[in-house]
């Protein structure tokens, strides 16, 4: 059975201690510029809106501006790049294991894994922003805990029907939750025999979870804030996972790829609008261009990149923070809005919260994000405080 394809050693140009830590030590650096491109495209969305709702003035958009901005206001779908990188990187383990008979996954150290890797970002980040509701919107005690207390458990979604008033951005984080819960048995599909029936039994299910979305009229409903209206880019990695660890040691990187890059990623931020048909397609165009993220020649030069990767790497620590320092700071750099051209505007405000939007992130990267990597950290605290203890106590 042929091996995943290894990066080729580059130099380094950047900090080390800025790398995201994997359990295995491996780094797939062109996964990571995936993850950049996606936080980006969340980043500038949100900047946009802030711009043109709460400036406290109308915001011209002039026409030269128009693809720009349609492509800004769809920044959204980073969300749905993100989704498929987890379906991608979960799925490694499961498909490893059914598809190359390596070591068997601990379900155990799965589920425990995801809670050290992941609740303490979410947990500081969504108590900090509720103590920050509280002092500046004065919102009530009572009201902040319930919320609080369902965003903790991911339960947000499901009880209150709308995204988290703690976090806005937590409602994917609750969506990816319900994934993870899912995936050893969605990895189930990794046990097919044959990689022809396999891969179009992924394909008929990507294009029927579409079909049923749409037939229903999921958008409109709670559906649209559960896994059942994004599983289909869940799917498309997992997908992706079975091509990385079969195919991608056959393929060689080539040009053409190049253009898959060029004509499909232009189609993704710039077509379909709120049509609910563009949704469910969107995964049917995103595994061959995270394909090209791969094969591609000068693409893949930009995704593996050391910078692009690194800060795609921090992508967690950004996506629950941006939100909040934009909504934190704009409250002074709105003040800057005064140009009559909508980019100068645009710039304007991208530079002025691009700083404390990297200095925050950056800080719960390297105090919070980056230590709960380590997979041994609950252990290695444990044994500090009972050292520090023994040490007190004689």
């Amino acid at each position: 059975m042929p091996q995943p394809t290894q990066a080729p050693a580059q130099k380094t140009r950047f900090p080390l201690t800025l790398r995201r830590i994997t359990t295995d030590g491996s780094w797939i650096r062109e996964l990571d510029g995936l993850r950049f491109v996606a936080i980006a495209s969340v980043v500038m969305f949100h900047l946009l809106g802030q711009l043109l709702v709460k400036s406290g003035h109308p915001v011209a958009v002039q026409p030269r501006y128009a693809l720009l901005v349609r492509a800004l206001g769809n920044g959204d779908r980073g969300v749905r790049l993100f989704f498929t990188i987890s379906g991608f990187v979960l799925g490694l383990a499961f498909g490893k294991q059914h598809l190359l008979r390596q070591k068997r996954v601990d379900l155990k150290k799965y589920f425990l894994r995801r809670v050290t890797r992941l609740e303490p970002p979410y947990i500081i980040n969504l108590v900090i922003c509720a103590l920050a509701a509280f002092v500046y919107y004065h919102q009530s005690t009572r009201y902040l805990l319930a919320h609080l207390g369902a965003s903790i458990l991911y339960l947000h979604n499901l009880v209150y029907r709308t995204p988290s008033t703690i976090d806005g951005v937590a409602w994917s984080l609750e969506v990816e939750i319900q994934f993870y819960i899912l995936a050893p048995i969605i990895g189930l599909l990794f046990l097919i025999r044959g990689s022809l029936v396999r891969r179009i039994v992924f394909l008929a299910l990507i294009a029927a979870a579409g079909v049923w979305q749409v037939a229903t009229h999921m958008a409109a409903g709670l559906g649209s804030l559960s896994l059942a209206y994004y599983i289909q880019y869940f799917l498309a990695g997992m997908l992706l996972t079975d091509l990385y660890l079969i195919e991608f040691s056959r393929w060689g990187n080539h040009r053409v790829w190049d253009w898959v890059s060029l004509l499909g990623w232009p189609v993704v931020f710039l077509a379909g609008g709120i049509n609910a048909w563009f949704h469910a397609v969107l995964p049917f165009l995103l595994v061959p261009l995270y394909i090209a993220a791969f094969k591609g020649v000068a693409f893949r030069r930009f995704f593996s990149n050391g910078w692009i990767a690194t800060i795609g790497g921090m992508c967690y620590s950004i996506y629950l923070w941006h939100f909040f320092v934009i909504g934190v700071f704009f409250r002074w750099t709105r003040h800057a809005v005064v140009f009559k051209d909508f980019l100068l505007n645009y710039c304007t405000q991208a530079l002025l919260l691009g700083v404390p939007i990297a200095a925050v992130s950056l800080a719960a990267f390297l105090l919070v994000e980056r230590p709960c990597m380590n997979p041994r950290w609950p252990a290695d605290l444990w044994r500090s405080l009972r050292g520090n203890g023994q040490k007190t106590i004689g």
